[in-house]
C-alpha cells in the first residue's frame, strides 16, 4: 500500500508539472504574439485547434476528479 501512496504521488507531481508548463508556454505565446494576433478571435473549427480544446476539458475533468474522490472514499 505505501508503494502505492509514493507511485500516486509520483504522478500527480509530474501531471502538475507538466500542466504548469503547458500553462506557461502558453503566456508566453500570448505575451509574445503580436497585439492584432491577440485581439483576434480563435479559430475553434479547425481541426488543429480541436486537440486544446478537448485537453482543456479533460484537465477539468482530471481535476474535478481528483476533488472528488476523497470525499467519496470517506462515505
Amino acid at each position: 500500500m505505501n508503494k502505492r501512496n509514493l507511485f500516486v504521488r509520483i504522478t500527480a507531481i509530474v501531471l502538475c508539472a507538466l500542466m504548469v508548463l503547458s500553462i506557461v508556454t502558453v503566456a508566453l505565446y500570448a505575451f509574445a504574439a503580436e497585439p492584432v494576433a491577440a485581439v483576434a478571435s480563435p479559430d475553434t473549427g479547425s481541426e488543429s485547434m480541436v486537440w486544446v480544446i478537448v485537453s482543456a476539458v479533460a484537465a477539468v475533468a482530471v481535476i474535478i476528479g481528483c476533488l472528488a474522490m476523497p470525499k467519496m472514499k470517506k462515505k
